[in-house]
């Protein structure tokens, strides 16, 4: 499962990192400047602020609802290099954030659920290396494959590669998809009071007035 969280994470940060082409898409597909461009990298922020108010489900969820939680960035991405239309850009942005934030928390989650704790130290390693250059290669990608064909058709590429590698990556791991975070846990029960001292009738003894215990003449 851990290297299925691992493949998924560089599916959706990889081949979908549009970050580096804003300001190409402000130009080449709606007409814009300066306030479009801000506009691009506010909406997806603005997903996550939702993402974030709203996350408290994820603490029952699991690998579908990560799995599906990265198609949504996929398609929202490849939604994004299909508009030529202003306003449902940044809805779409806004729509790949959220995504984003919520397969994030799944994914850090569901790590530090299933790693062995003799495996702890060495794979957070490689989860904070991949966190760090993950993004720069996505980025770095895109803008290669925007210089090739146009910046819009490279957006659109990177996320269908993106959906495409997720879900093959949840068909190649049937544990990353039944992974589950679970239930919170139920508040620990009480201990249980001890065992009275006996009486008379149940130790078999009899007590004099006096408070001497005497063994029962049964």
């Amino acid at each position: 499962m851990v290297l299925g969280l691992l493949l998924i994470d560089a599916a959706a940060m990889v081949f979908t990192m549009p970050q580096a082409l804003y300001p190409a898409l402000a130009d080449e597909r709606f007409g814009g400047g300066a306030t479009v461009v801000g506009l691009l990298y506010a909406a997806p922020a603005f997903g996550a602020l939702v993402g974030a108010a709203t996350s408290g489900w994820t603490a029952r969820a699991g690998g579908h609802a990560l799995v599906g939680a990265v198609l949504l960035w996929g398609v929202a991405l490849t939604g994004v290099g299909l508009s030529s239309w202003l306003p449902l850009a940044p809805a779409l942005l806004a729509l790949a954030g959220l995504g984003d934030l919520i397969s994030e928390s799944l994914r850090s989650a569901l790590l530090r659920h299933g790693t062995p704790d003799a495996l702890r130290g060495r794979v957070s390693s490689l989860w904070m290396a991949q966190a760090t250059v993950s993004p720069a290669l996505g980025n770095a990608a895109v803008g290669l494959l925007a210089e090739l064909t146009a910046p819009s058709t490279a957006v659109t590429i990177g996320g269908l590669v993106c959906v495409a590698a997720t879900l093959t990556v949840a068909a190649a791991f049937p544990s990353l998809r039944s992974a589950r975070l679970g239930t919170p846990a139920a508040a620990a029960e009480p201990e249980s009071a001890p065992d009275p001292e006996p009486d008379g009738s149940e130790a078999g003894a009899d007590a004099d007035p006096g408070g001497t215990v005497r063994p029962s003449a049964s």
